[in-house]
Parts: structure tokens; sequence; C-alpha cells
């Protein structure tokens, strides 16, 4: 499962143009949004049915289900909810089917003339979704990312638009700390693996303050488009991380100084990932630097939060202990470490 995107532009003579990026056969399977992967769903069949099914095929199962699809784009006037009709429907082909497939689904629809604001609004049945609105074609859109049932605030078509800057930046802190906790699992692991081999409180600060600033500068360096690198090597190599974080716990009993500096490396390809994050979501252009920086600030929270979730459950209590290494960090580091391998083997294709 992944956010739906959906872009609304007022064009000429009155008339709106909503497309939405979703993952079509979550919905036609009718999963709800809360479920984060396919297959923990009761109608995991029917998505796995769909998933089999050609580009084309999918696409005319869209059209057959427009109606009922239309009813949940809650795109409002003022006043009322705006009627939409169908434009067209594209499939994006995708030919690994552990993957979800995005469809772009393209409507219409017409201002009356007492029009004053427009806002969008997340169906419950659909799971959180960036929003962009252009006003016109000459200015920057409006950009927001909400939750299901959640609703952008009613947009003037006429006048200035007032920047809320503290719900915009308590959104991307929640952005950024549900990256990590619970949607960002591959980067819990990697901050595990790194608690395991910590004795001390100072020598995993080090660690995470290497890793923090390392993912600061490739985020906003990504971000910026200063360095772009395709998610199909970044994803393998985070992966591929995590698995050497863990089988160094393996063959050290203690940490050394190179240790700071591989995880400093190891942070700058986390930091591309999280900007692939944004990149795909988007940031209001004028609210970059604002959204980039409570955005990093909610993943450094959701960091801070699998530490003291790990210390205080497990590591409070055996960190001392003479069998700590063998019967705790020992069998974690290789649990995790085969993790990682699997996630870097199967990013790469390998079980294709």
């Amino acid at each position: 499962m992944r956010p739906s995107i959906a872009t609304v532009t007022v064009l000429e003579e009155g008339r709106v143009e909503l497309r939405l990026e979703l993952n079509a056969e979550a919905w036609l399977a009718e999963i709800p949004p809360s479920v984060t992967n396919t297959d923990d769903a009761l109608n995991a069949p029917v998505y796995d049915a769909l998933r089999q099914l050609d580009d084309e095929t999918l696409a005319a199962e869209l059209v057959a289900r427009q109606r009922a699809l239309i009813e949940t784009l809650g795109l409002f006037t003022e006043r009322s909810k705006l009627p939409l009709s169908l434009q067209g429907v594209q499939v994006f082909p995708e030919p690994d089917l552990g993957l979800p497939r995005i469809s772009e689904v393209s409507l219409i629809g017409g201002l009356t003339t007492e029009a004053q604001g427009l806002r969008y609004e997340v169906d419950p049945t659909h799971p959180a979704t960036a929003v962009r609105v252009y006003l016109s074609a000459t200015e920057d859109p409006i950009v927001d990312y909400l939750m299901t049932g959640q609703s952008t605030p009613l947009l003037p078509l006429v006048g200035p638009i007032l920047r809320d800057v503290p719900a915009l930046v308590g959104r991307y802190i929640t952005l950024g700390f549900l990256h990590i906790l619970p949607k960002g699992l591959d980067h819990i692991v990697f901050i595990l693996g790194l608690v395991l081999l910590s004795h001390r409180l100072m020598d995993l600060v080090w660690q995470v303050t290497a890793f923090t600033v390392a993912h600061s500068v490739t985020l906003a360096l990504g971000l910026f488009g200063v360095i772009t690198l395709s998610p199909a090597i970044v994803e393998p190599l985070i992966a591929a991380s995590i698995a050497y974080v863990a089988f160094e716990n393996l063959y050290r009993s203690h940490l050394v100084r190179s240790r700071t500096a591989i995880v400093f490396l190891f942070g700058l390809l986390h930091g591309l990932g999280f900007a692939s994050v944004l990149t795909e979501l988007g940031l209001p252009p004028r609210d970059y630097v604002i959204g980039l920086l409570a955005f990093n600030g909610g993943v450094e929270l959701g960091q801070f939060a699998v530490i003291a979730g790990a210390y205080l459950s497990v590591g409070y209590w055996v960190l001392k202990a003479p069998w700590y290494r063998s019967r705790v960090a020992v069998p974690a580091s290789l649990a995790i470490g085969g993790l990682g391998t699997f996630w870097c083997l199967e990013r790469l294709g390998v079980f294709a």
C-alpha cells in the first residue's frame, strides 16, 4: 500500500481537472486504508486476482466502476460537492507482481459562477493522499498531505492564500515520524542494529548523530535536485547497509572508530531514500525549507522513539548482563542480517 496523489487544476472557463494516482487494485478489492500490506487484508485474494490482470483489463475494470469511484472523490466548493465525469484511465505497467501497480484516473468538472472556493477531502475508502492544487496556470501549487478523512482548507479562487505555517509544520513532522514508525521497517531495523553493539549511551549518540547529519545532507540535496539516484539503486543499498551493520555486530564485541564513519556513509544512502518520499509527495515551493526541516524533525523523533523503545523494553534490563551478547545481541543481529540480505536480494529482483 502507498499514498495516493491528487492533482487538482483550475482551468479556463470555470473547468476543474482532477488527476488521481492510486493503487486501483486495493480500492477495487475494498481493502481498508489502515492496512499497510495487502497480504494482511481479508480481501487479499481479491487483490491478488486483480493484480494478475493485464493493464488494459484493469483499466476496463475501473471504467466499469467509475460511478462508485467518482462518489468517493471529494472535490467541494463552499456550498456543495463538485460533479465530476471520467475523462480517461491510464494504468502504468509494473511487471513485478509483488509491487503495487499505479493507475491514474483523469476527471473533469465545472464550477458555477457563484463558487468562491475549492477544497479536497480524502474519502474513508482512500489512503493518505498528497494533494496539489493549481488555482491558476501561472501560480505555484498549494500542496498538502492528508490522512484518510482529512480535508484541505477552503482555498479561495480569487485573492491571496493565507499560509498556515503551524499546520504545515505539524503535517510534515507527522509525515516524517510516520515514515519511521510504523512505515519505515527498514529504517527501524537499521537503528536496532546500531543499538545492539552500543553498550554506552555516548557510543549510540555518536552513531545516531553521524547518521542524522548524513541523511539530513542528502535529504536536502536530493529534494533540491542536486543529487538524483534511482530508487532501484538506493533501496537495495539501504538493505545492504542493514545487513552490514548486523553482521559487523557478530564479529565485533565492541565499537571501533570506523563504525561511526561507516554509519555516516550509510546515512547518506538513507537520506536519498527519505528524499524520494518527499519528491514523490511534493512540498509547497514557497515552503521548501520549512517543510524539509519539519519532515526531518519528524524522522528524528521517530528514530529516538525506536531507540527509547528498545532501551526501555529490553536494553535497560539486560544490557549489563554477562550473557547479553550471546543471548540477545548475536541472535538479534543474525535475524537482522538475514532480513537485510533478503530485502537486498528482493529489491534487486532476484525473487521476481
